[in-house]
């Protein structure tokens, strides 16, 4: 099972421009799904066990996913959003929406807003999990104490489907490197509010330790030696290229004309070119299951092969804990397919949850790079 790192921004730091955004604790959380009415519905999809239900800071759901909680318009509206770095339109449910999807979600509505203006557009969205579509306006978007203005923000009118029917989707915060999007983080250095045009993520697999995402620059206590940097193309949903693929320290030859990557909060798990995917599984000793599922017998997960990602002469190491997913006794494989062979020509990865929860992941807007440091 994938773990879910649930957060809400309930208190701001600001110190030379820098803004962190720590987590709330999962017991707030659950108070305020009750009060919502729909805490039975998130322990159905978490699938808790038993013993972690109210005790741990993580909350462990089948499909990885940050949330935090944003106020949008005056008086602020919350909503728990998910955080994605592999979209760009920040949308919130709003009161335009009638889907099944809708429904037990707080809904914005835009005339409880004084500072709230409607573009008059139209967007739709299609994920890999997932479709919507609304229109476009602007107001002032709360995260903390901080007030990001003139921001623009999609209001949904129709979620086909059940994905976005889980009880924290109320909406989608993306921080795409797309500046012709207008994302949050582009919102936030137009308006002078952040020292440097970088944000970072610290994904915990601890449950002592919360995840982090920081806005403005990096927190030096979350990591340690040099950050590795790897240059992106702009305007690609912070797409890198990288040389090599090992496993088990040998190259696999795959990468030898380069490989193309998205760095993705918003993806669970790591996927590999599809038609590197039963290989790369017969490599590491999996078993194959249903629906493209692998499994591994736990028993043997601490002697299985390290993979490699060599990035621009950094060869960035996931041990076999990273891409294995233990949950009461069974280990599943945390790789799968991606949707495309190919991206621009090059074998197609997404550096999903399963990848980034063993770096810090510096997004770095400025300089058009992603870097990847040991964690503290």
């Amino acid at each position: 099972m994938l773990r879910c790192f649930i957060f809400s921004l309930v208190c701001l730091v600001v110190s030379e421009g820098l803004l962190r955004i720590p987590l709330k604790s999962q017991k707030d959380i659950i108070d305020e799904l009750r009060e919502r009415g729909v805490l039975k519905e998130l322990l159905k999809h978490a699938q808790y066990s038993a013993d972690s239900s109210y005790t741990e800071t993580l909350v462990n759901q089948q499909n990885t996913a940050y949330f935090g909680k944003i106020g949008v318009g005056t008086p602020p509206q919350d909503f728990y959003v998910h955080f994605d770095t592999g979209s760009s339109t920040l949308w919130v449910n709003s009161v335009f929406c009638s889907s099944d999807a809708c429904k037990q979600h707080p809904l914005f509505n835009p005339k409880k807003s004084s500072t709230y203006h409607s573009q008059g557009k139209p967007f739709s969205i299609q994920y890999g999990t997932g479709s919507l579509t609304g229109v476009l306006g602007s107001d002032t978007v709360t995260i903390g104490g901080l007030k990001v203005h003139d921001q623009t923000i999609g209001l949904s009118k129709t979620e086909p489907g059940s994905n976005f029917a889980r009880p924290l989707h109320d909406g989608l915060m993306g921080l795409a490197f797309m500046p012709d999007k207008h994302t949050i983080v582009d919102t936030m250095i137009k308006e002078n509010l952040i020292e440097e045009p970088v944000f970072a993520f610290y994904l915990s697999r601890n449950s002592n330790q919360g995840s982090q995402v920081v806005f403005g620059g990096t927190d030096p206590s979350q990591y340690q030696g040099d950050i590795s940097w790897v240059p992106v193309e702009k305007g690609s949903h912070w797409q890198l290229v990288f040389e090599g693929f090992e496993v088990n320290h040998k190259s696999t030859g795959w990468c030898s004309k380069g490989c193309a990557a998205i760095v993705d909060t918003g993806t669970s798990m790591l996927e590999a070119p599809p038609q590197y995917v039963q290989k790369l599984h017969s490599m590491l000793g999996a078993q194959a299951g249903d629906g493209g599922h692998y499994t591994f017998h736990c028993g043997s997960v601490s002697s299985l092969p390290t993979l490699t990602f060599v990035m621009n002469g950094a060869h960035i190491k996931l041990p076999p804990s990273a891409y294995v997913q233990e949950h009461n006794g069974h280990c599943k494989s945390g790789i799968k397919a991606s949707h495309e062979k190919y991206r621009d020509g090059k074998p197609n990865w997404v550096l999903g949850d399963v990848f980034l929860q063993n770096f810090y992941t510096v997004f770095d807007q400025g300089k058009a790079r992603v870097g990847f440091a040991k964690l503290a």
